[in-house]
């Protein structure tokens, strides 16, 4: 898509920083302006290109995403309750982007007393079927951390076809601020 087309709508992310939304032939250019320490707004990397052949399914999209968001406080009684609010932000990021999810679906035993019963497990956060991915969360205070890397180094000891990602507090950040998420 050449050029940006006339500019159709400015949201602002906070003080420094907006998205403009262009209408151009092509289709819809969406970029992030930040504002510089003179004042000026100048183009960030940021930038999302619709082409025109594809609007009518991004409307789609769009307006399934209205409709099911207005069911959200049924699907929020059918789910079983998150331990913490990154857990519940992270399930609407997979949801919003139509990634099949899982939560706290199996625990894996790491270890076991003299008798052969299980003293300790763990148990990731989600389970992702269609890239057989386990995520778990941490944004944990780092003496938690500490005793849960523990944890994730023996799971990947005694299963290691297990594939697990592992997203500590920066990363979690990193990843709310992709996606222009207030962090509460």
């Amino acid at each position: 898509m050449e050029g940006r087309g006339d500019l159709i709508e400015r949201l602002e992310r906070n003080q420094n920083e907006e998205i403009r939304i262009f209408l151009a032939e092509a289709g819809i250019d969406v970029q992030v302006f930040r504002r510089t320490p003179e004042g000026e707004w100048v183009p960030a990397e940021e930038r999302l290109q619709i082409p025109a052949d594809l609007l009518d399914r991004f409307r789609e999209i769009l307006h399934e995403a209205e409709e099911s968001s207005t069911l959200e406080g049924r699907a929020a009684a059918d789910r079983a309750p998150f331990a913490n609010p990154s857990e519940e932000e992270f399930a609407r990021i997979l949801d919003f982007y139509q990634v099949e999810w899982q939560y706290e679906p199996r625990s894996f035993p790491i270890d076991w007393n003299g008798s052969g019963e299980v003293t300790e497990s763990f148990t990731p956060d989600f389970y992702l079927p269609q890239f057989d991915l386990y995520i778990e969360l941490t944004t944990l205070k780092q003496d938690l951390v500490t005793k849960k890397n523990r944890k994730i180094r023996k799971l990947r000891e005694l299963y290691p076809t297990v594939n697990l990602k592992v997203f500590y507090g920066r990363d979690y950040r990193k990843l709310l601020e992709r996606f222009g998420i207030a962090q509460k």
